[in-house]
C-alpha cells in the first residue's frame, strides 16, 4: 500500500510540475505564432513555429497548433521570416553624441541611452559592443549595463589600450606591461568585461593584456595594422579578434617598406591624402599578393574572427545601396576628380575580394558600424556581404550568431533557441527572397517586448 502511496505521490507530482512548466498559460509573456523561423545554425527555415516567452527569454518552441492563437498576448507572425536580432560588435559613442561631446551629468545619461537605442533598435539591432571610448563616459556606460527591455544591451570596453601617449580621446595610454595589467583589473572591478587595443601598442603591452584578459576571462579585440606590432606577432601572442579587412593591407604596405619596395606612385600618407591612399594601398597590392593569402592562411589557422566594416569603404564613394545608405558625414563628402573616384571604386573591389577570400577560408566575420547612424550602417553592411556572393541566410548567421560568438556573448544571443534572450526581428518581405528585403518594414522584440519607438 505505503508503494501505491508513493507512485502516486510521484505521479501528482510530475503532473504538478509539467503544469508549472507548460507555457500555454496566461503566463506567458507573448507568443508568436505561424512563424518562419530562421535556424542560425542550420542555416534552414523552420516554417509553422510557435514561440513561447517567458521572463524575457524563450522558454519553448513548438509547431502552431490551432489553440496556440487563443492564447492571451498572441503575435500571428503569419509565415513571415523571423530571425534574431544583429549585433553591432564595433560602435564608438562620439558617432552617437559628437566628438567633443563629455556626459558626466548623471541626470543626462537616461536621455543619452534613449538616443542610442533609437539609433540601432529600428533596424534590428539589439546588442552593442564598444570599440573603445572616452575613460570619462565609464560612469554612464556603467550605468547601462543593467539592461532594460526599452534600450539595446551595452557592453563597455573603456578605452582602447595604446603604449604610445597619442592624447586621442578614445585612447587609454598604458605606459608598459605592469600598467596594462592594473587598467585592465581596473575595469574588472568596473564590471567591464570587453578589452579593446588599438594598433599603438607594444608587443610587451599586447602580451600582457592577452593574458590578464585570459585570467580574468574577459572578450578582447584588437585593431592591429603593424603600426608597433605585427598582425603575425598579435596572432601568435594569442589574440583572436581583429578589427577591420583594411589592416590586412596596411600590414604589408609597412612590410613592403621596410624592404625597400619602391612606393613612390602612391599617394602621400598625411592629413590631406590618407584616405584616397588606403584605396590605393588596396590597388597596390591586390588580393592575391603572397603576404594577404599569407594572413589569411594564419587567420585560418589560429581560428581568428575579424570585422570587415566594408561600409567605410563602399559608403564615400557611392557604392551602398541608396535605401540603407547613412548621411554622408564631413569626412566622407569627398572632393576629388572621376579618376580618382573611379580608381577608388577599384580599389573597394580589391578590398572586398579578400573579405570574401576570408569568408572562403571559413574564417569567422562579424558585423561591426564604426560610423554614423550605427544601426542603419549594420543593415547597409549586411548588404555589402552579400554583393560579394555571400549567401544572405550566411549574412544573417553572421549579424547574429557570429556576432555573438565573437563577443563571447552566444549563450545569451545570436540564435532563437530555448533558454536565450527574446531578441527577435520579424520581417515584412523576406530577405532570403530578395536581399533589400532586409530593409523592409520590420516587427521588432527585445526582451519579448514588441519595441515601439516614443
Amino acid at each position: 500500500m505505503r508503494k501505491f502511496i508513493n507512485k502516486l505521490l510521484i505521479v501528482i507530482l510530475a503532473i504538478g510540475f509539467s503544469f508549472c512548466e507548460d507555457p500555454n498559460t496566461e503566463d506567458d509573456q507573448l507568443v508568436i505564432v505561424n512563424a518562419s523561423l530562421f535556424n542560425t545554425s542550420t542555416l534552414q527555415v523552420e516554417k509553422n513555429r510557435s514561440i513561447f516567452i517567458r521572463n524575457n527569454r524563450i522558454k519553448k518552441i513548438s509547431g502552431t497548433r490551432s489553440g496556440d492563437f487563443a492564447l492571451n498576448n498572441v503575435v500571428d507572425a503569419r509565415e513571415r521570416l523571423i530571425t534574431p536580432s544583429f549585433i553591432d560588435v564595433h560602435n564608438h559613442l562620439n558617432f552617437i553624441f559628437g566628438d567633443t561631446t563629455e556626459i558626466t551629468n548623471p541626470n543626462e545619461f537616461k536621455r543619452s541611452r534613449k538616443l542610442l537605442t533609437e539609433q540601432y533598435l529600428p533596424y534590428g539591432v539589439t546588442v552593442v559592443r564598444s570599440a573603445g571610448g572616452r575613460e570619462l563616459h565609464i560612469p554612464m556606460v556603467q550605468s547601462w549595463m543593467n539592461h532594460h527591455q526599452d534600450y539595446v544591451d551595452y557592453f563597455p570596453s573603456g578605452g582602447a589600450l595604446v603604449s604610445l601617449d597619442t592624447k586621442f580621446y578614445n585612447h587609454a595610454y598604458v605606459a608598459d606591461s605592469s600598467e596594462v595589467q592594473s587598467k585592465i583589473r581596473e575595469y574588472h572591478k568596473l564590471g567591464i568585461r570587453h578589452i579593446k587595443l588599438y594598433s599603438l601598442i607594444g608587443e610587451p603591452e599586447l602580451k600582457a593584456a592577452v593574458s590578464t584578459a585570459r585570467e580574468l576571462e574577459l572578450n578582447i579585440f584588437g585593431h592591429i595594422e603593424n603600426a608597433m606590432i605585427s598582425i603575425e606577432t598579435a596572432c601568435n601572442l594569442g589574440l583572436t579578434n581583429f578589427e577591420h579587412a583594411k589592416t590586412l593591407f596596411l600590414e604589408v604596405i609597412r612590410k613592403y617598406e621596410a624592404a625597400s619596395i619602391d612606393l613612390s606612385g602612391l599617394p602621400p600618407d598625411d592629413e590631406e591624402n590618407w584616405r584616397y591612399r588606403e584605396y590605393e594601398v588596396f590597388n597596390f597590392i591586390g588580393a592575391d599578393d603572397p603576404s594577404i593569402l599569407s594572413l589569411i592562411a594564419l587567420f585560418k589557422k589560429n581560428g581568428v574572427s575579424i570585422t570587415p566594416t566594408l561600409n567605410l569603404y563602399a559608403q564615400p564613394i557611392g557604392l551602398v545601396n541608396n535605401s540603407s545608405q547613412p548621411t554622408a558625414h564631413k569626412e566622407d563628402q569627398l572632393n576629388w576628380s572621376e579618376e580618382q573616384m573611379n580608381r577608388a571604386k577599384l580599389g573597394y573591389k580589391v578590398l572586398a575580394a579578400v573579405v570574401y577570400k576570408l569568408y572562403e577560408n571559413g574564417i569567422q566575420l562579424n558585423t561591426g558600424s564604426d560610423n554614423y547612424e550605427p544601426g542603419k550602417t549594420i543593415l547597409s553592411e549586411m548588404l555589402l556581404l552579400n554583393d560579394l556572393g555571400i549567401p544572405m541566410s550566411e549574412v544573417l548567421k553572421i549579424a547574429s550568431l557570429n556576432s555573438a560568438r565573437a563577443i563571447d556573448m552566444e549563450k545569451s544571443y545570436g540564435s532563437i533557441e530555448v533558454g536565450k534572450k527574446a531578441h527577435l526581428v520579424i520581417f515584412d518581405e523576406n530577405p532570403l527572397v530578395n536581399p533589400l528585403n532586409l530593409l523592409s518594414k520590420k516587427t521588432v522584440i527585445k526582451d519579448g517586448i514588441l519595441w515601439k519607438q516614443h
